[in-house]
């Protein structure tokens, strides 16, 4: 990742109310909260494999799953969404047959579900004995879809929700982030405009998302 000088250092200065963005970064660079998915999921890359699921597209899947990946399949709510084989909601999907996949992956879903419950025990439904559900979350980020944007999560609460479907011991979650990348993410600065060693240090108090892996246990009920 090649470091840019960001342009508007005086931005804090100047008492701004305005983002410098409203495209969380795009037109800047790479978003920031993407360096902390894709750190996510490179560490669990081992889990993509199999049969696959993932939601609006499969990139994800297909970066860190490759060869591994024997069936990718990508589920949208939208119909006008080509890219995806599968039309239902993520709350009821009932069209897809139980103990179905090895990997599922919601980067940024979660939050944008009413009945968010709903989603997890039906992603629970569907993966196969000893499957792994992948999933990224915001816990400080601007919205892009005010009515669209029900839920945010820190590591307790995706802990205490994901506790009441899959074992303690089968959870793993944690935070990434810190208050500089906060500030920048929240203004619409892009990755690119820090260093690595501003994006890899990690302040458990001042998260920019959630990540959670959450393997279904052998033995179902």
């Amino acid at each position: 990742m090649k470091m840019i000088k960001p342009k508007e250092n005086y931005f804090f200065a100047t008492r701004s109310v305005k983002p410098l963005s409203r495209k969380f970064g795009f037109d800047r660079g790479t978003p920031i909260d993407r360096y902390y998915i894709d750190k996510f999921l490179a560490d669990n890359k081992a889990k993509i494999k199999g049969r696959c699921l993932e939601i609006g597209d499969n990139r994800y899947t297909k970066k860190y799953g490759a060869s591994k990946v024997k069936i990718s399949d990508i589920l949208d709510i939208d119909k006008k969404n080509k890219k995806a084989n599968i039309h239902a909601n993520l709350k009821n999907l009932k069209s897809l047959k139980s103990d179905l996949y090895d990997c599922i992956i919601l980067t940024h879903v979660l939050g944008m579900i009413d009945d968010y419950e709903a989603a997890v025990r039906e992603c629970k439904r569907i993966l196969r004995p000893k499957g792994t559900l992948l999933i990224t979350t915001s816990c400080f980020s601007p919205t892009h879809d005010i009515n669209a944007n029900f839920f945010r999560f820190t590591v307790t609460s995706a802990r205490y929700v994901f506790a009441k479907y899959f074992d303690k011991k089968n959870l793993f979650v944690k935070s990434y982030g810190n208050v500089l990348a906060g500030q920048y993410f929240w203004v619409g600065m892009a990755q690119e405009e820090l260093t690595k060693k501003e994006l890899e240090f990690n302040d458990p108090n001042y998260p920019c998302i959630v990540a959670l892996r959450a393997s279904k246990s052998k033995k179902t009920n």
